[in-house]
């Protein structure tokens, strides 16, 4: 069975443009795949913290070195990528708000966005493969 992610992100919730026509395309492609199932992840009416020192700090800290409160933090964002890894498509309902995206997709990218996680960083990658060096 395939899994779409849809990610609202209209400060609007359901009533926003972007989030009316996400809901018309996954409306039409779920007729067409039946068996797909579709996960909603609405970042207006359940939004993320904003990074800040203390998640940054969390997602950085070696899973043996976390606190408590910093294993909360990181699962969270573990669960957050899970969902993304699982889905076979993802849709965004995404407006543009003074020329930019909305701060709570923001957020929810600082979430997802982490260096040995979901991305390889020059430091994740072993000192003969660099090909540029870091000063």
């Amino acid at each position: 069975m395939s899994k779409l992610l849809q990610i609202n992100s209209s400060l609007f919730t359901s009533e926003g443009q972007s989030t009316q026509l996400a809901d018309l395309f996954i409306a039409d492609y779920s007729k067409k795949n039946p068996e797909t199932k579709v996960q909603t992840l609405d970042l207006s009416a359940n939004p993320l913290p904003h990074l800040d020192g203390e998640r940054f700090t969390a997602f950085i800290t070696p899973v043996g070195e976390r606190s408590e409160s910093q294993k909360v933090i990181v699962a969270e964002s573990d669960k957050l990528i899970a969902d993304l890894r699982e889905a076979s498509a993802i849709v965004f309902a995404l407006p543009m708000y003074n020329f930019g995206i909305p701060s709570v997709l923001k957020a929810y990218i600082d979430h997802i966005a982490r260096a040995g996680e979901t991305f390889l960083s020059l430091i994740h990658i072993s000192e003969p493969t660099r090909r540029t060096p870091i000063s």
